[in-house]
């Protein structure tokens, strides 16, 4: 008993999902007394009945129809209600006999004068082998569906065969219409030996499924000739029913589910009436050693439809056929016709009163177009195509070789309206020219300056006249005095002299509206990897050569609004290589990067200033006397270090200005003018308005 509890415990916890009460012999001898539960999460059928029955004390096993894993909870009282629930969970069956039990999905048996059989997603194949076994008759069957099914079915009565025969019927009814159950019998006259469910594909239940009247036979007069009469019927039911009345041999090859519509007449040959029934469903048929096969109808003719048609030649002098094939297809619908563009000639095949339409419809639109040549002048034909004005057509634009020329097909009137939408679209992009100063300010600990700056009154008793010598500002591409004033010269001027200041970049950069200019001055490092050997310590290069670019790099885009404004949209990056210490550590070297990105509006002519573009470097210089200072601890005495900190700053200094031509410099001036007139009227009236506010009545 214990060696049997062992076994019990050990299977229980290998399984890892049934709890039972600790005292399980005592539930051995006393199959009623009550449990705890069970608890199978996901495990093999066969695992679960084994646990079962080892606890039960009885064999218990499936049958081939039961598979897979399960999952069932359960907590009740008793364990014949904990098994009928598992039962009834997973859609199951049992048979109970003194010595075993078997779980099936198939349950067959009698009660009461009643043959029963009941089945829960189990294949048809199954359930009909289960049947010939309980009743003990042979069943054979052909291929049957694979997808399971549920069958409930009862006989009242004595007759097994009659019960087997009535189950069968039952069970392919469920699999289909084309499924049949005949008897077996031994010798004719005899009983039924067995049953055989085989698949009916014969004329006479196609022909209920897919028929609705075929009527097909010999002329009572004349038996080489044929009468029909045709309803609602399948292509391949009626060539079937006709070979079959011919006594011909015949094969589909290919899909003749083609429904006819109506179709009756009297004493046609076997060929003309074969070609009749062809004919409607677009089929052909073919005799080859006796066999007619039946195919496809490869070519877009149909002798029915297609009687009184001929093929006629449409040439077309001006229109092109292409477009003009579209035209008549919208006019007359879909027609069987072949283009010809090298003769820009349509040939169509239809009946001679269609062939006069076409010819009458196609001369009102096929008339000589006035083509107008127009050459662009500041823009190309591809920008004018990607925003055409209101009224014209791409299909009225045709390009020629050269990019700024086109040529346009269409009315007078429409003519004069591109004409006059040109003059406004085909006009000079805006220049904008951009006067660039980038300054370098740096500062150390260590420097001295020397200011070189003379102020000094040019009269006695004159207090506002001041000269200042500005030698370097003055020769510098952008205005310094205009843009910025004498003040900020003189300071920069100062700056330079004293080598606090130099400059980095001084140019102009010139581009059109909404172009992006890119300014760059870069120094580019290249080098080689490098891995270190694990076994010497020492860099061994690779055959790849990389690079680090360093300097200012200035990104530039401008737009002129109409009203003269400018919006700059700049971006710029400053970076710095530092020391290279590859040779050392294998390493690149290292790099540091500031970028600035800003977007300004502003009139022509006002400077832009972009700062905070800060580097800092710290330096050690060592100085030493020779020999001595390479006395061990004394050599300290003979040695002297000097730490410098440089800050430097990049400024960059921004003035855009918009190259006007002449029309556009009158139109922009008599623009300023009103503007100035407005601002100037309503200045007047302010010092009018506040001298009234603010002044001695009595001096009104």
């Amino acid at each position: 008993m214990k060696k049997r509890l062992l076994a019990v415990l050990c299977l229980g916890l290998a399984v890892g999902s049934a709890t039972f009460p600790s005292d399980l012999s005592a539930q051995t001898k006393n199959q009623t007394s009550s449990i705890d539960g069970f608890e199978f999460v996901n495990k093999d059928i066969g695992e679960i009945l084994y646990t079962v029955s080892m606890y039960r004390g009885i064999a218990i096993v499936a049958d081939d129809t039961v598979s897979g894993k399960m999952t069932f909870r359960f907590a009740g009282t008793s364990f014949e209600n904990a098994f009928d629930s598992f039962l009834k969970a997973h859609r199951l069956y049992v048979n109970k006999s003194p010595d075993l039990w078997t779980v099936s999905r198939v349950s067959i048996g009698q009660e009461d004068g009643t043959f029963f059989a009941d089945a829960m997603d189990c294949k048809p194949s199954m359930i009909a082998e289960k049947l010939g076994s309980y009743f003990g008759t042979t069943v054979t069957y052909e291929q049957l569906s694979d997808s399971p099914i549920s069958l409930h079915a009862s006989f009242r009565g004595e007759d097994k065969n009659l019960a087997l025969k009535n189950m069968l019927e039952a069970l392919i009814r469920q699999c289909g219409k084309e499924y049949v159950c005949e008897a077996v019998c031994k010798a004719e006259g005899q009983d039924t030996s067995g049953f055989h469910i085989k698949r009916n594909l014969g004329t006479g239940t196609l022909q209920k499924a897919e028929s609705g009247h075929i009527y097909i036979s010999r002329n009572s007069q004349n038996q080489n000739l044929f009468d029909a009469d045709i309803q609602d019927a399948s292509a391949g039911i009626c060539l079937e029913e006709l070979f079959s009345k011919a006594e011909k041999q015949f094969l589909f090859s290919c899909d003749t589910s083609i429904p006819i519509k109506r179709l009756k007449f009297t004493a046609k040959n076997f060929q003309e009436t074969l070609s009749l029934i062809c004919s409607t469903c677009n089929l052909d048929c073919t005799e080859c050693k006796g066999i007619f096969y039946v195919i496809p109808r490869q070519e877009k003719t149909n002798p029915v439809r297609d009687a009184g048609k001929i093929w006629k030649r449409h040439q077309f002098k001006y229109y092109p056929c292409a477009k003009a094939e579209n035209l008549i297809m919208q006019r007359f619908g879909q027609q069987q016709a072949i283009v010809m563009e090298e003769e820009n000639a349509i040939l169509y095949f239809a009946k001679e009163e269609l062939h006069n339409s076409i010819e009458e419809f196609s001369c009102s639109f096929d008339t000589k177009q006035n083509i107008k040549r127009i050459e662009l002048r500041y823009i190309k034909t591809a920008d004018f195509l990607a925003a055409l004005p209101p009224g014209i057509e791409q299909s009225q634009i045709v390009k020629s070789k050269s990019d700024n020329e086109f040529f346009f097909t269409g009315s007078e009137e429409q003519y004069k309206q591109l004409k006059e939408n040109l003059s406004l679209i085909d006009v000079s992009e805006k220049r904008i020219r951009y006067d660039l100063l980038v300054m370098q300010y740096q500062s150390t600990d260590d420097f001295s300056f020397d200011a070189s700056l003379n102020v000094k009154r040019l009269a006695l008793g004159d207090r506002h006249n001041m000269s200042a010598a500005l030698g370097s500002v003055l020769n510098l591409n952008l205005d310094v005095v205009g843009a910025f004033g004498l003040k900020f010269a003189s300071s920069l001027q100062s700056a330079i002299n004293e080598n606090r200041a130099q400059v980095f970049a001084d140019t102009t950069l010139h581009g059109v509206n909404g172009g992006t200019i890119n300014f760059k001055n870069t120094n580019t490092y290249r080098y080689r990897d490098n891995n270190l050997d694990p076994e010497t310590g020492k860099p061994v290069y690779s055959g790849i050569t990389r690079e680090i670019v360093s300097g200012l790099t200035i990104d530039i885009t401008g737009w002129v609004s109409g009203d003269g404004m400018i919006t700059s949209k700049v971006a710029a990056c400053v970076s710095r290589q530092g020391a290279d210490l590859s040779s050392k550590t294998g390493n690149p070297p290292p790099t540091s990067e500031k970028t600035i990105t800003t977007e300004v509006l502003g009139k022509s002519g006002e400077p832009v200033i972009l700062s905070g573009l800060l580097q800092n470097e710290d330096s050690l210089v060592e100085e030493r006397t020779p020999l001595l200072s390479k006395i061990p601890v004394i050599g300290w005495l003979f040695k002297s270090h000097k730490r410098t900190k440089e800050n430097t700053e990049l400024v960059i200094y921004l003035v855009p200005h918009w190259e006007k031509n002449q029309k556009e410099a009158k139109a922009h001036s008599a623009k300023q003018t009103t503007n100035t007139a407005d601002e100037s009227d309503k200045e007047f009236s302010a010092r009018v308005l506040n001298k009234f506010i603010f002044s001695n009545p009595k001096e009104l």
